[in-house]
C-alpha cells in the first residue's frame, strides 16, 4: 500500500511540474512564449506618423473634379468653400458632444456646403453631384 501510494506521489510529483516549465527556454530566465518570432515584418510597417497629411478642401475637390469634371473656377470655389467651414467642422469633432449631436451638427454644416457648391454647377453637373450624394447616404445606411 505504501508502494503504491509513493508511486503515485512519485507519478503526480514527476509530470505536475512539467506543465510549468512547458513555456521556459532553458537557463535564459525568462518564460513564456517567444514574441521575437514575426517581430521583423511588424516593425517594417510604414508608421503613420510619416504619412503626409491632405487637406481635405484638397481631396474632396480632386474627388469632385474626377467625378463631375469640374473646371478651374469651380475648384478654386469649392475648394475656398470647403476650407470656410473646415475650422467648425474640426470644433465639432473634437468636442465632447454625444456622437448624435456631432453626427447632427456636422450634417447642418454640410448641408451648408453642399447647397453653395449646387450653386456653381451646371444642370448636369449638379445631377451627378446629387447622384453622388445619393450613392455616399445609401453606402452610410448599409454600414
Amino acid at each position: 500500500m505504501k508502494t503504491k501510494f509513493l508511486f503515485i506521489a512519485l507519478f503526480f510529483l514527476v509530470f505536475g511540474t512539467t506543465d510549468g516549465f512547458s513555456q521556459y527556454y532553458g537557463n535564459e530566465g525568462y518564460g513564456g512564449v517567444d514574441r521575437s518570432i514575426g517581430s521583423s515584418v511588424r516593425q517594417n510597417k510604414p508608421s503613420k506618423k510619416n504619412a503626409e497629411n491632405k487637406d481635405y478642401a484638397d481631396v474632396y475637390t480632386e474627388y469632385l473634379t474626377k467625378e463631375i469634371k469640374l473646371d478651374g473656377l469651380q475648384q478654386a470655389a469649392v475648394r475656398s468653400i470647403v476650407n470656410d467651414h473646415k475650422d467648425s467642422l474640426e470644433e465639432i469633432a473634437k468636442s465632447n458632444l454625444p456622437s448624435i449631436e456631432k453626427r447632427d451638427k456636422m450634417q447642418f454644416i454640410y448641408d451648408q456646403i453642399n447647397t453653395k457648391i449646387i450653386k456653381l454647377l451646371s444642370k448636369e453637373q449638379s445631377d451627378n453631384f446629387l447622384k453622388l450624394k445619393e450613392e455616399a447616404e445609401k453606402k452610410a445606411l448599409t454600414y
